[in-house]
């Protein structure tokens, strides 16, 4: 009777570890997203407000962990094992019309969109303009604001 008792609770434990190492895994890669996304935005709000709007659509490259990579540091600079995530940075127009005291709106020049896409799959010629379908993209948006801290 007793083995028979250990033998339904030892079942049950590893039925339940595939949904346990799956929720880490999904954890972790919340994780590095977050980490990747919070990196772009923080160089964005701390860049040059005067050039933010002329920057054009940046890829950039990052491991499991949400680190960047760069050309040249991973082994001659062939980092294709450990890359996992492929990120498109862009700032799109944004047309904020804030209202004047006399009643008329002009545009608000102190806040800038960033849009993130982003890939978990390590394809470095990935198109994000014409996305494969099987390939899910994340896309992030984020308003940065001017606040006089960068160079003006």
């Amino acid at each position: 009777m007793a083995v028979g008792i250990m033998a339904l609770g030892v079942v049950t434990i590893l039925g339940l570890l595939p949904h346990g190492l799956e929720m880490s895994r999904k954890t972790a890669n919340e994780q590095a997203e977050t980490r990747i996304v919070d990196l772009i935005v923080g160089e964005m709000q701390s860049a040059d407000w005067a050039t933010l709007d002329l920057t054009p659509k940046q890829v950039r490259y990052f491991d499991d962990q949400g680190l960047e990579l760069v050309e040249g540091e991973a082994g001659g600079g062939d980092f294709s094992i450990m890359l996992s995530y492929v990120v498109q940075v862009n700032i799109p127009p944004l047309d904020v019309r804030l209202p004047n005291n006399d009643g008329s709106m002009t545009p608000n020049q102190n806040l800038r969109r960033v849009m993130i896409k982003m890939i978990a799959a390590p394809l470095r010629d990935f198109n994000f303009d014409a996305p494969a379908s099987t390939i899910p993209v994340k896309v992030f948006t984020q308003l940065v604001a001017n606040t006089g801290l960068a160079n003006n």
